[in-house]
């Protein structure tokens, strides 16, 4: 459920509500211990459960299995038991009697597993590709939903699985390993967790293990063999991420941390342990981004878990501290540019009809919903921060962490925790950015400038569209090379502001940082891959030089949102046809004013293109560029150039992952150049002729 604001996959965090209440006329587990052997060939798992409650305890059990799966047998304190089926639900009856000792339920099943694993994933906003269990010879994946072991409705106090394989298939799940074995053709290791979270999930595979310490706390690389060099460099990271976020929140909840490969491009968060795709772990970035992402998500996710009953604030507190923080650490600009990357994402993928409040967000489901719940989740955490500072607001974490480690909390426990730590009394102005959707639209208004004594007065006002908010904003004056700013807050649709400088005004900027959530106009946007991922207009025009065939065309489109999209021939397509539309061009048009001018530095004819003085002309090279559509104000027009069909099978299905850039390059499937353009400024500034 998990992800980032750039990644080549998103990164998700199965995260499940526990509620420490038993269910109605369910028993108290007191412990649970799986063992499971997998056989890949045949996509088999063969299990035995046993589920250890309290002496005396009666009534009945309930599990949740697998429908598919055969339950070979169950039996209550070593004798037969009963038991009944209703579709996942399996019930045993737990007969009156029983001894001095605990009560124990063993359910012997068996089941096969095999969701197709997508070779050439091509949607990357499902962060699962539909698989929730597979057991195959490239590897296994059962997911907690995948129902692989009975899960009981209450988890219990403790939990340990056991998992079998042929010799050289390693098996990790969450919690500590206390055991590790081959012999006699069997790879054999068990995982036990002194305080379950969440459901139980699985990954094995034939790997190669890395191993280090950190204060106590076991370090683990579970990488295939291609990958298995880049252990030490993961592990590295890892130390330094789990001492990092030690340091602000609070000693690291878990018996072990893990980065374990998984054989399809997924990226989950488990308790103490993450699981990333092959092809993603190669990427140099990944160790910046992904994976502070998914450690974070070890205190707030996994360590503190989410009730949804208020909606799902872990991705945005996330986002905020792992994915944005670490770019504020580089440089103030660095953490700006990040800020103004969420706002214009969402202008750009959230329409008026995918719009919802914060507090509706569980999931990432499509490009929308994840500007939502990440890109303005994030926000909302960074305008709390700038409101009551950074003593404050991370003072509110730690506490919160200790008083909610384990256990499930919801937006008001963070509110409280931030009203406690200020003093301030937060509701009112966290409540309108979780109820309501949207935000606020912030525009320049009447700005002048005249002469001030010795100095000169800039006046004008700032206009707001969207009520309900309290809003201050900073309006900054560039003035001989200073900025002078003035909190301005907002009242009714214009407030008036005034701001004395010394020397000759430059220019007004509003919200110079990019503090404070708001709605982007079209003329603020950058030209960037997700204005077309984004449309909701888009046409492909497909000329005679286009380098891609139809198929791979309608695979572009699809990794870009946009699967349908009308595919027009240049020749035919009608003016109607492409009037007020975004447009996509495959290959170089020869209507006339089709194409407007091109970037400086950028040139490009049928035989292939330059960037930046370097040529390219080779079968496997590709240029993607997003321009504005003069013709057409508002629109924009995207040409994509492949000059044979080796760079567009390459490159094309790459390009939605480099969603915040405008001009990108590729060579043999390869990145060479990613820029993105200057936006104009639209409504949030005035320059001043000079």
């Amino acid at each position: 459920m998990k992800t980032l604001v750039f990644f080549l996959i998103v990164l998700v965090s199965p995260l499940v509500l526990f509620s420490a209440c038993t269910a109605r006329g369910e028993v108290r587990l007191l412990r649970q211990e799986i063992t499971v052997r997998l056989e890949p060939e045949r996509h088999l798992l063969l299990g035995t459960s046993v589920l250890e409650l309290p002496r005396g305890a009666s009534g009945r059990l309930t599990v949740s299995l697998n429908q598919r799966a055969a339950v070979d047998g169950v039996t209550v304190d070593g004798r037969k038991a009963d038991f009944s089926r209703a579709g996942e639900a399996v019930a045993v009856a737990l007969p009156g009697e029983s001894g001095a000792s605990p009560r124990r339920v063993l359910i012997r099943y068996q089941c096969t597993f095999n969701d197709p694993a997508p070779e050439r994933p091509v949607d990357s906003e499902d962060p699962s590709y539909g698989v929730s269990g597979a057991i195959t010879t490239r590897g296994t994946y059962l997911g907690s939903d995948a129902g692989w072991y009975p899960a009981p409705q209450t988890l219990p106090e403790s939990r340990r699985v056991t998992v079998t394989a042929p010799a050289g298939i390693e098996a990790i799940a969450a919690g500590r390993r206390i055991a590790r074995s081959t012999d006699k053709g069997t790879t054999s290791s068990t995982w036990e967790e002194a305080r379950p979270v969440e459901g139980l999930s699985l990954s094995a595979g034939p790997y190669v293990i890395g191993e280090r310490s950190l204060g106590g706390i076991p370090l683990y690389s579970y990488f295939y063999p291609e990958n298995a060099s880049l252990a030490a460099r993961y592990l590295e990271a890892s130390a330094g991420y789990i001492r990092f976020y030690a340091g602000k929140f609070g000693p690291y909840p878990f018996e072990k941390f893990a980065v374990v490969e998984n054989f399809f491009p997924t990226g989950y968060g488990f308790p103490s342990y993450t699981l990333i795709g092959g092809t993603v772990i190669r990427l140099p970035f990944i160790v910046h981004t992904s994976l502070p992402h998914e450690i974070a998500h070890c205190w707030w996710g996994n360590g503190v878990l989410v009730d949804y009953r208020q909606g799902n604030w872990s991705e945005g507190l996330v986002t905020y501290l792992a994915d944005y923080l670490l770019e504020e650490r580089k440089s103030a600009r660095d953490g700006r540019d990040y800020r103004f990357r969420i706002l214009a994402d969402y202008a750009s993928l959230v329409g008026a009809g995918d719009d919802f409040p914060l507090e509706r967000f569980l999931g990432r489901k499509d490009s929308a919903s994840r500007s939502i719940g990440y890109g303005k989740g994030a926000m909302l955490f960074h305008m709390v921060r700038k409101r009551i500072g950074d003593e404050a607001f991370f003072g509110a974490l730690r506490e919160l962490f200790r008083e909610k480690r384990f256990s499930a909390a919801t937006w008001d426990d963070f509110v409280r925790a931030f009203s406690r730590a200020s003093g301030e009394e937060l509701s009112s102005f966290v409540t309108p950015w979780l109820h309501q959707p949207g935000g606020p639209r912030l525009a320049l208004s009447g700005v002048t400038q005249q002469r001030n004594g010795a100095g000169w007065l800039v006046t004008g006002a700032v206009r707001r569209d969207g009520e309900g908010y309290d809003l201050g904003v900073t309006v900054r004056v560039e003035a001989g090379g200073r900025g002078y700013d003035r909190t301005v807050a907002l009242t009714g649709e214009e407030t008036p502001f005034a701001v004395p400088v010394p020397t000759n005004p430059e220019e007004v900027v509003l919200d110079p940082e990019v503090d404070l959530f708001r709605i982007l106009s079209r003329d603020e946007l950058p030209l960037t891959v997700n204005r077309i991922k984004g449309s909701r207009t888009l046409a492909a025009v497909v000329t005679r030089t286009c380098g891609a065939d139809d198929k791979m065309l309608r695979l572009f489109l699809r990794s870009l949102g946009q699967g349908d999209a009308p595919l027009l021939r240049e020749e035919t397509a009608g003016e109607s046809s492409l009037a007020d539309r975004d447009l996509l061009l495959c290959g170089m048009p020869t209507r006339p004013g089709l194409l407007p001018p091109l970037p400086p530095g950028v040139t490009a004819a049928a035989g292939g293109f330059a960037v930046n003085g370097m040529g390219y002309q080779g079968p496997g090279d590709l240029v993607f560029m997003v321009l504005n559509r003069p013709e057409a104000s508002g629109r924009v027009i995207a040409l994509l150039l492949a000059d044979a069909p080796a760079g567009a099978e390459a490159a094309a299905l790459k390009i939605t992952h480099y969603g915040r850039y405008g001009l990108l390059v590729f060579s043999g499937g390869e990145n060479r150049v990613k820029e993105t353009s200057r936006p104009p400024g639209g409504g949030s500034i005035v320059r001043f002729a000079r």
